[in-house]
């Protein structure tokens, strides 16, 4: 799988022209001593950026090769070889979906490198090591993870790329400009809203909500995965694999609506502990208040 996607020009041209991209825009920001302040107060901001704005265009990138085996597959019996062989469903699918992640996996590391020699090199920030290793995970991986899920579904229903990749560009659109920013960032699964700068005095602003927020979106993604899995239109071979199957998507589907509803649950209780405050300290205004 692997080697299939590295011979897609679609990665090739896409990979290349949003790396360069990421590298203009670090020169623009990050190149000149008078860059503004506002970006390099905190020592997180390359990582941060250079991964936002990668997450952006692999969650296309990937909602289009994750569909493309089942087209060629199906249509093209390019697989043939392989379907033949005596391996299962499970096998099958999540060795695609292992190959199309190490690949993503690679463009992410450029990306880093490419954050790694600004942050050394030429801006005046300091390096930390953590967020490094922290934005690939609370960014980029439930993003691969769900559109990767996502797009196996509707590619197992739909049965036609072109309207699953026109169903997924339209989720992204409308995920972007619309509910991105509703119901406390519930929606975003890209994390472009979500507060993810990362301060060296205060860290992240909730850990722990941020945490809720990608676990529902990588619990979708590996219950789409496998709900996909029973829906392959091939001989299971076998069965015990088929009934995991279907308890690894029910529970991860299950799991990821009571997540929704934990976050959500706590930002209402935080929402209502400073009504009640607000409400306390207008309540004490005209309180007469003792002077020497």
């Amino acid at each position: 799988e692997i080697k299939n996607q590295l011979r897609s020009w679609f990665f090739r041209i896409f990979s290349i022209l949003t790396l360069f991209i990421i590298v203009l825009i670090n020169i623009g920001i990050f190149g000149t001593e008078r860059s503004p302040m506002s970006f390099r107060a905190l020592p997180s901001f390359i990582p941060y950026l250079n991964i936002l704005i990668l997450n952006i265009a692999q969650a296309v990138i990937v909602g289009f090769m994750a569909s493309d085996f089942m087209k060629y597959d199906r249509k093209l019996d390019s697989t043939d070889v392989v379907y033949m062989r005596s391996m299962t469903n499970v096998d099958y699918v999540l060795g695609k979906t292992a190959g199309v992640l190490a690949i993503f996996f690679g463009l992410n590391l450029a990306a880093l490198v490419n954050a790694l020699i600004f942050n050394v090199f030429i801006a005046d920030m300091p390096f930390v090591t953590q967020v490094y290793l922290l934005y690939p995970l609370l960014i980029s991986i439930p993003t691969l993870v769900f559109m990767i899920g996502l797009s196996f579904l509707l590619m197992s229903i739909l049965r036609s790329q072109a309207l699953t990749f026109i169903i997924l560009l339209g989720y992204i659109a409308i995920t972007l400009f619309f509910l991105g920013t509703r119901f406390h960032q519930l929606f975003d699964y890209m994390a472009f809203y979500l507060p993810l700068a990362w301060s060296d005095f205060s860290g992240f602003s909730d850990i722990g909500l941020i945490f809720i927020q990608r676990g529902i979106y990588t619990l979708f993604g590996i219950g789409f995965i496998f709900t996909s899995v029973l829906m392959l239109k091939r001989l299971p071979q076998s069965r015990p694999m088929s009934a995991v199957s279907v308890v690894i998507s029910t529970i991860s589907i299950i799991t990821a609506f009571v997540l929704g509803g934990i976050y959500l649950n706590n930002i209402t209780v935080g929402r209502n502990i400073r009504e009640a405050i607000a409400d306390l300290n207008k309540r004490e205004t005209d309180t007469p208040s003792v002077t020497v």
